[in-house]
């Protein structure tokens, strides 16, 4: 897995100081990071910046970003990350998010704000399809050490070796800011959001919702069940991804974001 990095700008927003990335020129992708935290060294966000203005905070609790007793859930940050559009005056905003931020997106959509024009969603988590209660919908990645992760969300990259007595102290932090926010948001319920199924209709913007074919974590199931949930979205294959497709094709998700961006521009 990547390293955590530090990002070069930072903001109040709701009371809140967040640290976030701003670079490249175009119309506005709002990138939401996965559980693994935000890197401006993401190849993904490298393609993008060369066609887009690319705007990456760090969510609440996620690298340095400050959080609070009032966030408990990944509804509550998108709030935060409503403020921080208006902040910096965003407008037809793309918001992209990848797994959990691809969660926080869809969250963020069904406010309804006027700013945001469209969603890319690569590998969204946050729904559950399935009302039996013993069934799993996804594996349990927490009855396994952080370092066996990557066995679920990459197709491409190594498990996590690094030797964490001898990394580098900040982003030894960051890391386990990261894990310890995912932890928070995502344990109970598991991975999904109680209320997000019942408003989801709220978030009618057009969508792309994008699956990597060798995703060890959510099914192609899932992946149709929550494009049809959506108003207005279709469902991609990026082949040869896992969960993290921005990881394992990231020139293969940041084509499909141009496209989509440019389709819906002209359209």
């Amino acid at each position: 897995m990547y390293y955590p990095a530090a990002l070069p700008k930072q903001i109040t927003v709701s009371g809140l100081q967040l640290e976030y990335f701003d670079e490249g020129q175009g119309p506005v992708v709002l990138y939401l990071h996965s559980s693994e935290g935000p890197s401006p060294d993401l190849a993904l966000v490298k393609a993008l910046t060369k066609t887009n203005r690319v705007v990456m905070p760090a969510m609440p609790g996620f690298g340095t970003s400050e959080t609070a007793g009032f966030i408990k859930s990944v509804d509550d940050m998108t709030y935060v990350l409503l403020d921080l559009i208006e902040a910096l005056d965003l407008n037809d905003v793309t918001v992209l998010g990848s797994s959990l931020g691809g969660w926080a997106a869809v969250e963020l959509a069904t406010k309804a704000s006027p700013r945001v024009a469209r969603l890319v969603l690569d590998n969204p988590l946050g729904l559950r399809f399935t009302t039996d209660p013993t069934v799993r919908q996804f594996p349990d990645i927490f009855q396994d050490l952080p370092s066996q992760w990557s066995a679920f969300f990459s197709a491409s990259e190594p498990m996590d070796g690094r030797d964490w007595p001898s990394v580098e102290r900040d982003i030894a932090l960051r890391a386990a800011r990261n894990r310890e926010m995912f932890v928070k948001v995502g344990w109970s319920p598991y991975l999904y959001s109680r209320n997000l199924k019942g408003r989801i209709h709220r978030a009618s913007v057009p969508t792309l919702v994008l699956w990597g074919d060798q995703d060890k974590l959510a099914n192609r199931q899932y992946a149709q069940d929550y494009a049809a949930a959506l108003p207005d979205a279709r469902l991609e294959v990026i082949a040869g991804a896992g969960h993290f497709a921005f990881l394992d094709k990231p020139d293969a998700v940041a084509s499909a974001v141009q496209a989509f961006v440019g389709s819906k521009q002209t359209a």
